[in-house]
Order: C-alpha cells, then structure tokens, then sequence
C-alpha cells in the first residue's frame, strides 16, 4: 500500500484541480457518506452540482443500509451501495465477510474517483480499498483517515457551513456558480398512502418532528405543544407530528397537551423513511430541531421554523433558512454537548422567543394564497 506523505500532501491542497484531474479522472465517481439523514440532505447540494458538471459520468454512492432508501432512485445516482452497521458491530465473522463483500461490489464499479465527504477511518479505508486510482478527502478529516486519499480538499475560511464545504469538494470537481438547490425525490405511491392519511384534514398541514439524536437538541414537548397550538390557532390548520419509533415518546406527549378539538394527527413511528420524505413534502410549515427531518424540509423548500440549542446554525443550520431559526442566547450555546447537567438554555429558549417568527410565517403563507 503507497501512502501520500504530509509534504506531498501539503503541496497537492495548494494545486488547482484544473492541475490535477481531467475529463477521465471524472468518468466513474464513487461519492462516500453513509450517514446520517441531515448530512446526506446536506451534502445532495453537491450531488446536484456534480451530475450537472459531469453529465455522463456514472455516479455511485455509499451509504448506511438505514438510509439507502431514501437515495434509491434517485435521478442523479447510477448505483447505490449499503452496508448494515449493525452487522458490523455484532459478529466479527459476519462483519469480515460483509466489508470484503461490499470491496467487491465497490470494485466492480471500478471509480476513476472516490471521494469521501465522511471523512473518517472507516470511510477512509473503503477509500482506499475502493481501488480508484484519485482519492479525495477533506480537510478536516479525523481518525487519521487522510493516509488514505492522493488528495484533499482545502477550505478557504474556518467555520463553513457543512453545504458549503462540500461545495468546496464540489469545486474540486469542476463545479462552478452558485450551490444549486438539493432534492429528494418522492415516492408516488408512499405520497399516495400520505395523503390517504392526511387529506380529511383541514389545511393548512402543520408538521412538526419534535425528536432529535441528541437530548441537547431537543426542545421541550410542552414548549413545542404552545407554538404548534399558536400556529394553528392563526390559520384553524391541522398539527401532524412525525418521526421515527425514537420520537414517538416526544410526539404522544405534545399531543396530549393540545387543547381539546384541536386537530391533530400523530403519525411519529408509522412512516418509514420514504414515507416520511413523501409527508414532509405536504407540510404547509414544519417544525423541528436540528435533526434530519429538518434537512429534508428545506431541500423540499418548505417553511420551517427551528429552535436551535446546542448547535450553531452558521455551520449545521437550515441552509438558505437561517432566517427561520431562533438560537438560545445563553453563553454556552453551540457547545455540541451531547449530554448536559444543567441546560439553562431551555429557560432561555421559550416559546414566546419563537412567537414572532410563527407569526411571520403565517403572514407569508396567507399572502401566498391570495
């Protein structure tokens, strides 16, 4: 195995890619990024540009089993690839079988370039193995996963939001202009079923996803059952609450605090994933934390309104809606704590704070039905 050492290295980040890569180079790309939903949402702003550079290269992607739905037929991938995690983790025997299986497959597709927008150990080694003969990582990848790429990608300032550092990897490529908008696509007949489940009900549809991985993310339920009642109060719609089975404890508790007569649906644990790509894309609004229904609702172009605690919108925040976030005040915010004894910012962060932007948001949607 040839390694790029630090000097080498150094030296290509500073080339123009002009100077490195060239039209065949670019024939077979193999994009790698497992996980997790907001950061494939993010990171389809980058797919676009790519397909749109490189209208005949045949483009592949790799990611985690969990999420491979929602990248199956997508019109800008030629070929999807997965792995379980799960697998990985809990039989060593059935783990070393799984990844040379999936080297095999990777193989077979033979990439001109691989490019690794994950940037960690893992990835960095299927980067390797991958067999291209160009392999692009980032600047700030960990786990000393750039002893596996030829390349990387530089970034001209620190604190990018993550759309625009990978269009950063995406200017490597040959892209230019302005980022495009992401996209994904929805299942007709799982939009079908959506609407079966949702069309009795009066409009506007006021989504809300009141989940997220992290706790430290999480707005209170009784916090989101105020707001959701004041957005509906102003426009008499209807308040659907989604999610996966992790968010079903949130979604049951808002529910319960609704005042009675109130319309609302929980759907949170009864969609899959495509299911609930295709109910995002019939919100009328969507409320979320950070997490990745939220992604999903601004590359659909819904109107979103985010609370946002313990991360920092400038570099994860709703990209092109920043104006529809409300961040804590508190002097630990952004901290990306994933636990926290104390979290003041919940007595920062309240309901009212959020107030004038629901008001702004039923103001644009009433002006867009007249």
């Amino acid at each position: 195995m040839v390694f790029v050492f630090t000097s080498q290295r150094n030296n290509l980040k500073t080339m123009k890619a002009s100077s490195i890569l060239n039209e065949a180079d670019l024939d077979r790309i193999l994009i790698i990024k497992p996980s997790a939903i907001g950061d494939i949402a993010n990171s389809l702003h980058f797919l676009r540009g790519i397909r749109q550079a490189h209208p005949k290269a045949k483009i592949g992607w790799l990611v985690n089993q969990s999420y491979e739905s929602i990248l199956t037929n997508h019109p800008d991938i030629d070929q999807v690839f997965s792995f379980d995690r799960n697998i990985w983790k809990k039989n060593l025997g059935k783990s070393i079988s799984s990844f040379w299986q999936l080297v095999r497959k990777l193989r077979v597709f033979k990439p001109t370039l691989t490019i690794d927008l994950q940037c960690l150990l893992r990835t960095g080694i299927l980067t390797r193995l991958s067999g291209a003969p160009k392999r692009i990582g980032l600047e700030d990848c960990r786990e000393g996963s750039s002893y596996f790429y030829t390349h990387l990608v530089r970034y001209p300032a620190k604190g990018m939001h993550a759309v625009e550092r990978y269009w950063e990897a995406a200017k490597f490529l040959g892209c230019q202009g302005e980022i495009p908008p992401a996209s994904f696509p929805v299942d007709e007949a799982e939009k079908t079923h959506v609407l079966n489940l949702i069309s009795r009900l009066p409009r506007p549809w006021i989504g809300c996803c009141p989940g997220a991985r992290w706790l430290t993310k999480q707005w209170p339920s009784s916090y989101y059952a105020k707001t959701l009642h004041k957005a509906q109060s102003e426009t008499s719609g209807s308040i659907i609450l989604f999610g996966g089975n992790d968010d079903c404890k949130n979604a049951s508790e808002i529910a319960a605090l609704i005042p009675p007569g109130t319309p609302v649906l929980n759907l949170a644990g009864k969609t899959n994933l495509r299911g609930l790509i295709a109910l995002i894309s019939q919100m009328d609004f969507v409320f979320s934390n950070d997490t990745g229904p939220l992604h999903i609702a601004v590359a659909q172009g819904k109107n979103i309104i985010s609370p946002f605690l313990c991360t920092k919108v400038e570099w994860n925040g709703p990209y092109g809606q920043f104006h529809n976030t409300v961040s804590t005040s508190v002097p630990c915010k952004g901290s990306y704590l994933t636990k926290c004894p104390k979290m003041i910012c919940l007595d920062d962060l309240v309901p009212e704070k959020l107030f004038p932007l629901v008001e702004r948001t039923v103001q644009k949607w009433k002006a867009s039905k007249t």
